[in-house]
């Protein structure tokens, strides 16, 4: 152990040198400090002691205006240590200042102490003190002097004290430890010269040296036994290369697994619904090759039949896959709903315990098959098998985890097609219903007509083209629901609807905008026309003769109010003047219409 290089004793030396200093610096820092401290509490004791002596004196010489005595008390207060300036203030004007004066006051430099004068208990004047802490300072950096010295001379005794006891109680007891372990060499197998002996004192290097002498033997021990090791594992290395190279085959064949089952997922992911029997092909061609085997099968349960899915053969005369009856394989299904995976190397194992299975699986060619479930949660979707024709299967317990997860993507894949299914089934739902719904949004739900909002278009549309507008009132109609019901009063409505419908022109919108309010809007049509338009309507009215005991006439009858198009520029217009126009055939009597706010039928006239 060479002790230049990275010495522990020089790090220790340098540790405690640097502690040491440092403990040393601060221990005279606080020192110091503690000393300014009570060096400024003591000067500022000794003014107050003093001045609030001689104050009784100082304010007897003042009342008296005794100025040579107050400028002798003042300054015997000067002569006070650390005293830089005396000045005194009468309340009656009387000043008299000795030194530096207190307007020059430096607050790091200077402390300014005030003490009130009284004579006879009234305030006559302020005596005012300044100390300076220079000379505190002076003197306190000349006791520094000796507190470095006395300071520093102890650290270095303390210093070489600890480092004498390091050397001889550590650093020489650890190069012995260090020529020692420097000692040990096992790669001839030599013992160590009798001649290095370490310390076996009670204290921890001591027991270290103890500890590393037992690590000493067992290293030998072990040695022997590493060696002894080496020749049986030398034998089982040869025994294991064989091993080897079948966990070689082995890996070789999950990552062709592996490789596989990323593709296929993948195409799973990408597949539409027009694309999952290709892919699904694709997939049991893929995996017979993979597996060596000679068919793949992928069985769905629907509807009581196994259905294929798809079905792989590596030879062209192989049987058809057909659809059977699960009755006919219940026990296999019922393995299934049990147990995820199973493997059949050999039927002829099962010949005895599971005749229907064996009598299935000869009359197919079948010699071996291995069968995974397909299940989405506890439901059990379908089967993906594998089997051999000539021969038993070489299987082992990877090759299930892999089918498994090749089942499982198969379940995802059918699983998205199923909810791509229902998804597309949702949605012509919702197209049929929103159908409907805009259907129902424009039509009056009571007498299938066009509600206000169609109609309010076709009326905008209407106005840049010409045409008429048709306002029809069902008169006293309140009075009808009040005497024969609202039922009563609903099927009225439905009946006029129809009747208007029917007699109206062709290309006339018919809308019911209000309780009993119907409006029609038409081409536009020559007056006369109109006028015959509304006549019809009035007659056909009347000749339903529908009761009604509220109304003059003993019937149900219509009010029109009728306006061409031609002079109104919004629809806002067109059904004002509409409804002026129909008011005024109420106002005439009802039963009759009004054209562009001109009566031309008088009421009483066209009765039935």
């Amino acid at each position: 152990m060479n002790p230049r290089v990275n010495s522990i004793s020089g790090k220790v030396t340098l540790m405690i040198v640097g502690v040491s200093s440092v403990f040393a610096v601060l221990t005279m820092l606080v020192q110091l400090v503690w000393n300014y401290l009570d060096a400024v509490d003591n000067a500022q004791n000794e003014i107050q002691g003093y001045s609030e002596l001689i104050l009784p004196s100082l304010a007897q010489a003042l009342w008296d205006a005794d100025t040579p005595l107050l400028k002798d008390m003042l300054t015997s207060i000067g002569r006070v240590p650390s005293v830089s300036g005396v000045e005194l203030a009468s309340r009656d004007g009387v000043y008299i200042q000795l030194g530096q004066h207190t307007d020059q006051l430096d607050t790091v430099r200077h402390k300014l102490i005030q003490l009130p004068v009284y004579y006879d208990g009234l305030h006559i004047a302020t005596l005012s003190v300044l100390l300076d802490r220079n000379d505190i300072y002076l003197t306190l950096w000349q006791q520094m002097i000796f507190i470095v010295l006395g300071n520093g001379l102890k650290t270095l005794v303390m210093i070489f004290v600890i480092l004498y006891l390091l050397k001889h109680l550590i650093m020489l007891r650890l190069q012995q430890l260090s020529v020692f372990a420097d000692a040990i060499s096992l790669s001839d197998g030599e013992r160590i010269d009798r001649s290095l002996r370490l310390d076996r004192g009670d204290d921890e290097i001591g027991q270290v040296g103890l500890a590393l002498e037992r690590m000493y033997q067992r290293i030998r021990s072990d040695l022997a036994l590493i060696r002894h090791q080496q020749r049986k594992l030398a034998r089982r290395g040869r025994a294991l290369s064989h091993t080897v190279a079948r966990q070689d085959d082995l890996l070789n064949w999950l990552a062709r697994a592996n490789q596989l089952l990323a593709q296929v997922s993948l195409r799973f992911l990408s597949a539409s619904p027009t694309e999952v029997s290709r892919e699904v092909d694709f997939f049991t061609a893929e995996l017979g090759a993979m597996m060596n085997v000679e068919r793949v099968a992928v069985m769905a349960f629907v509807d009581g039949r196994v259905e294929y899915r798809s079905f792989w053969f590596k030879h062209a005369d192989a049987l058809p896959a057909k659809d059977v009856i699960i009755d006919n394989l219940a026990l296999l299904k019922e393995k299934f709903d049990s147990s995820n995976t199973i493997v059949v190397e050999d039927i002829e194992q099962i010949r005895e315990t599971d005749p229907l299975e064996y009598n299935y699986m000869k009359q197919v060619g079948i010699s071996s098959v291995a069968g995974f479930a397909i299940t989405d949660g506890d439901l059990l979707l379908g089967i993906l098998s594998v089997a051999r024709t000539e021969g038993p299967l070489e299987w082992f317990a990877e090759k299930s985890a892999v089918l498994t997860q090749f089942a499982t993507a198969l379940n995802e894949l059918w699983v998205r097609e199923r909810r791509e299914k229902r998804m597309l089934e949702l949605q012509q739902e919702l197209m049929r219903v929103n159908v409907q719904l805009a259907e129902e949004a424009v039509t009056d739900a009571l007498t299938g007509l066009t509600n206000r909002r169609p109609f309010t278009d076709r009326l905008e549309a209407q106005l840049e083209d010409g045409g008429v507008l048709l306002m029809v009132d069902v008169d006293y109609f309140k009075r009808y629901n009040d005497t024969y019901g609202h039922v009563a009063g609903d099927d009225v409505l439905k009946k006029l609807a129809a009747l208007l419908k029917a007699e109206s022109p062709d290309s006339t919108l018919l809308a019911r905008i209000g309780g009993e309010e119907f409006a029609m809007v038409a081409p536009l049509m020559e007056p006369a026309e109109l006028e015959r338009v509304c006549d019809k309507l009035l007659i056909a009215v009347r000749r339903l003769q529908l009761p009604h005991v509220g109304s003059h006439l003993g019937y149900v009858t219509l009010s029109i109010g009728a306006v061409t198009l031609e002079d109104c520029h919004s629809v806002r217009e067109a059904m004002s003047k509409a409804d002026a126009s129909l008011y005024l055939a109420k106002e005439l009597g009802r039963d009759s219409a009004v054209i562009n706010g001109t009566p031309y039928n008088p009421p009483g006239e066209w009765r039935a």
